[in-house]
């Protein structure tokens, strides 16, 4: 099921305006959701992350449309037998997607493959900010021959003068390790995308007691665990790293 703007487009198509510069830039924000019990999991995290890349991008995204959209999310999902991957997608042309299919559950939790490489955002576009503009993360993932890659950036705390590397998050998700029995994930310096799902297991962490601590994960030596967390995935074991 697809909404443009509210309208259902039944056969997967409908009309976007050609010289939007969604098409030509890249210039477009969106989230993914997915249901349990036919609900969108946590749609006001998605919905305030969203309008946060919105407002960076100078796309609009008013309240009145949150509240439409929101109501879209539940049309969408309801109209798929049993549970659905939603996904919202706001262009700089004033357009707005809202789409739903079912949900292939063998993701979540499945092994993930991933390789390392050196990357950081840049200043004029955090890595908070949840764009469109990713073929380079698609096409190094692509070109590694893994499910994703793991962005190393210097250690902007000073350690090793600026040269030790550190883990940041993946091409789709952020990264959780666990070093001497606790539960470490990048913090939230303007370099990654908080995840929905990154704040779930923080708070699952926590209410049942084990040590968390979100500081970068130094990018050597040894670790006890890692895991890749998304909305789709949601807590998926590394089984292989470069």
């Amino acid at each position: 099921m697809i909404l443009l703007d509210g309208v259902a487009c039944p056969d997967g198509t409908g009309r976007l305006h050609l010289d939007d510069p969604a098409l030509w830039t890249g210039l477009a924000v969106f989230e993914t959701l997915r249901t349990y019990g036919r609900v969108p999991f946590r749609a006001e995290g998605h919905l305030a992350r969203l309008a946060a890349s919105a407002a960076f991008c100078g796309i609009p995204f008013d309240d009145v449309t949150q509240e439409r959209t929101r109501a879209e999310l539940q049309r969408v999902a309801d109209t798929v037998s049993g549970e659905s991957k939603l996904n919202v997608l706001l262009t700089a042309g004033g357009s707005r997607i809202v789409k739903a299919e079912p949900l292939d559950l063998s993701r979540a939790g499945a092994p993930v493959r991933v390789a390392s490489r050196r990357w950081s955002p840049d200043a004029w576009l955090p890595g908070w900010v949840k764009h469109t503009s990713r073929a380079a993360w698609v096409l190094a993932a692509r070109q590694a021959g893994v499910d994703e890659v793991l962005w190393v950036a210097d250690d902007e705390s000073g350690g090793g003068g600026g040269q030790r590397g550190v883990w940041t998050e993946a091409n789709r998700s952020n990264l959780f390790v666990v070093r001497d029995g606790v539960f470490m994930t990048p913090p939230d310096d303007g370099r990654i995308l908080l995840g929905v799902t990154r704040t779930t297991m923080l708070e699952a962490a926590l209410e049942a007691g084990v040590p968390v601590n979100d500081r970068d994960p130094v990018a050597v030596g040894p670790v006890e665990e890692m895991y890749l967390a998304s909305t789709l995935k949601e807590l998926a074991p590394v089984a292989e790293f470069d």
